[in-house]
């Protein structure tokens, strides 16, 4: 039986392929089929720089082109470049786990909020909310970023190499300050796409849902039809 496969638009840094990271081996049971984005650095696309938005229509498009069936992005805050994505293509898109967060915070009881924990607070700005599909002003989000951290500064990098350890430290620790400040919080989406590696710790720490990367990415290929020939 033919699988289907998850095209990923990656920035132009270097990924972790370690273990537990996005692009590492046994986090998809499916294929993956990763293509970078020249132009694409860390700075750039998380500054929101727009010059880089047709080097990502160019990419999805010959990620379309060798038969992926959904795409996807290896940071959040290429979300905004959402919408010119995915009118550029045919097959489903989404490039941050933003876009659930609406759909997270529907599950949850009344007066229980979602939380983001982001790679830099200071950087996650409206519009990628609005690219996403809802505002501050629908949705009461606190947020929590990892900037200033060992990680933070690891992740920048043009080869970035961060360790596993350290970095489920900073997150759980970012975690523990949101929902110290925040205690309504009812669930966590992780908007880094470096995150998903402390989401079990997570889990097991606060007992709250979390949502990350690897929940998009295999709800893409989930939904998505088989490619045709």
């Amino acid at each position: 039986m033919v699988k289907k496969t998850l095209g990923i638009l990656e920035l132009e840094n270097e990924p972790i392929t370690r273990p537990g990271f996005l692009a590492g081996p046994g986090t998809f049971q499916f294929p993956i089929k990763r293509i970078k984005v020249m132009g694409a650095t860390t700075k750039r696309v998380t500054d929101g720089d727009r010059s880089v938005t047709s080097n990502y229509v160019e990419c999805a498009r010959k990620l379309e082109s060798q038969g992926v069936a959904a795409i996807m992005a290896n940071c959040g805050f290429a979300h905004l470049y959402q919408t010119e994505v995915a009118g550029a293509v045919s097959i489903p898109v989404a490039l941050s786990s933003l876009l659930l967060v609406p759909s997270i915070a529907k599950t949850l009881p009344r007066g229980r909020k979602v939380g983001i924990v982001t790679y830099d607070a200071n950087k996650l700005r409206e519009d990628h909310f609005v690219a996403a599909g809802w505002s501050s002003a629908e949705l009461d989000v606190p947020i929590v970023g990892i900037e200033g951290s060992k990680s933070w500064h690891r992740l920048s990098q043009t080869v970035p190499d961060a360790e596993p350890a350290e970095l489920v430290e900073d997150v759980t620790t970012a975690v523990k300050r949101l929902l110290k400040s925040n205690p309504g919080v009812g669930a966590l989406v992780f908007e880094c796409t470096g995150f998903p590696i402390a989401a079990e710790a997570v889990r097991r720490d606060t007992g709250l849902p979390v949502v990350d990367c690897t929940v998009l990415g295999k709800m893409l290929v989930e939904i998505s039809p088989l490619p045709h020939d």
